[in-house]
């Protein structure tokens, strides 16, 4: 349901978007004739691990590794190709990462998200997940990640964070300039189109590359009555926007982004950006 939403969303832009799945999803052959649908549209498929490992982190780098090989796998079963592209699950990453995805062949990470709001973000997430496990309450990788640079640059061979020559090309989650507050889709649903509009013109007047991101649940109608036992219930734990705001509120809203953004920009996959020559080192 997501991705048709998303696929038809996407049509009157011609975009093409990298997707970061899952690779359980894969697992399920009612989610095939989509999943092939969206690559037959010339979008992307990305690495986003097997199983959704909240806590990928704190796994051990053989655990790291069966996370990331398990979705190559399966995508390599029902789409006939692997992935080249890699983000952990909340942006949860650790440097011991950076070398299995190196060995791996992967073109580049995304799994950056250097915003200084990170302490504030990590504490929430803590407190709203206080049912769940340890790793699951665990979110945004290293708090050094905040200072990383804010446009793609090409890593060294021991963090994912500093700017090399040797490691891979990462693409982290735009932000704001000076204050480096979340610019992507959910966010925006919290905070309204005008903070969006003061940001876009902050990065717009410095020329600054946007990597706009969205979730598939901006794209799903969750009042409707097969999904409603989709939305937590549980106190004490955090609802996202994207999971109260009706559907069509969520697309009328992406839009103005989407006419926004392209009265100024070109849009492309990950994989076409890694590729056009244009990342710092």
């Amino acid at each position: 349901m997501g991705l048709e939403n998303f696929s038809r969303f996407l049509e009157p832009f011609a975009i093409k978007a990298t997707l970061f799945m899952v690779g359980n999803d894969f697992k399920h052959k009612v989610n095939h004739a989509a999943i092939r649908s969206m690559l037959a549209q010339g979008h992307e498929i990305a690495n986003h691990t097997l199983t959704h490992a909240q806590g990928f982190r704190l796994l051990s780098p053989e655990g790291k590794e069966t996370e990331i090989a398990g979705m190559e796998d399966i995508c390599q079963q029902v789409i006939g190709q692997r992935p080249g592209g890699f983000r952990s699950p909340g942006w949860n990453i650790g440097d011991d990462a950076l070398p299995i995805l190196k060995r791996r062949g992967y073109k580049y990470d995304s799994s950056i998200y250097p915003t200084a709001l990170m302490p504030a973000l990590k504490f929430l997430h803590w407190v709203s997940m206080s049912s769940r496990s340890g790793g699951d309450r665990t979110t945004l990788g290293k708090l050094g990640y905040m200072c990383a640079p804010t446009k793609p640059y090409r890593t060294g061979l021991r963090s994912l964070a500093v700017k090399g020559r040797d490691g891979i090309i990462e693409f982290p989650l735009t932000v704001t300039p000076l204050l480096r507050l979340p610019f992507f889709a959910t966010f925006l649903l919290a905070t309204g189109f005008g903070l969006f509009e003061r940001s876009y013109r902050a990065l717009k007047t410095r020329q600054l590359p946007i990597h706009f991101m969205f979730h598939l649940s901006d794209f799903v109608e969750y009042g409707h009555p097969d999904l409603v036992d989709q939305v937590p219930h549980e106190g004490g734990i955090y609802v996202p926007q994207a999971l109260r705001t009706p559907l069509e509120q969520k697309l009328n809203l992406f839009r103005k982004v989407l006419d926004t953004l392209a009265g100024d920009y070109t849009f492309r996959t990950l994989a076409d950006w890694a590729d056009g020559g244009e990342i710092s080192a």
